[in-house]
């Protein structure tokens, strides 16, 4: 009988939790917001594409991003924890890239490059609110 080895057990059980946790956080994203080209193929395929883009996205970053924030990703709530957020993460960077470019689809990519070029060197707007006239002296 050969010995197994634990720490190969734990760094699969660690990456099956993160995968899980990463499935939840996409699907928990995806029930508020799809893009209409993923939803036009169907509920299983929309669900088959959201769930290979969440879970690929926390077992691929999720040990990544441990490693940056000096985390113990050994720890199942550190696993489950970066898991769903890294799913969610990267469910909502993918649907922000399909509708960004859903919606600049007849476009000439140097009209959306100028329009990222413009947003990107103007600071964000500040909308004040104009002053109430009261009823005062005149």
């Amino acid at each position: 009988m050969e010995p197994t080895s634990a720490a190969g057990s734990g760094y699969v059980v660690t990456k099956v939790m993160s995968a899980v946790a990463g499935l939840i956080g996409g699907l928990s994203l995806a029930v508020f917001w799809q893009p209409e080209k993923i939803r036009a193929h169907g509920k299983m395929a929309a669900g088959a594409i959201i769930g290979g883009i969440s879970v690929g996205g926390s077992v691929a970053l999720s040990g990544i991003v441990a490693k940056q924030l000096g985390l113990d990703m050994t720890n199942a709530d550190t696993a489950l924890g970066l898991g769903f957020l890294m799913g969610l993460i990267s469910v909502g960077i993918i649907n922000f890239l399909a509708n960004f470019f859903d919606k600049r689809e007849k476009a000439d990519i140097l009209d959306v490059a100028r329009e990222v070029r413009s947003s990107a060197a103007k600071p964000p707007a500040v909308r004040r609110k104009p002053p109430v006239k009261t009823g005062g002296r005149k």
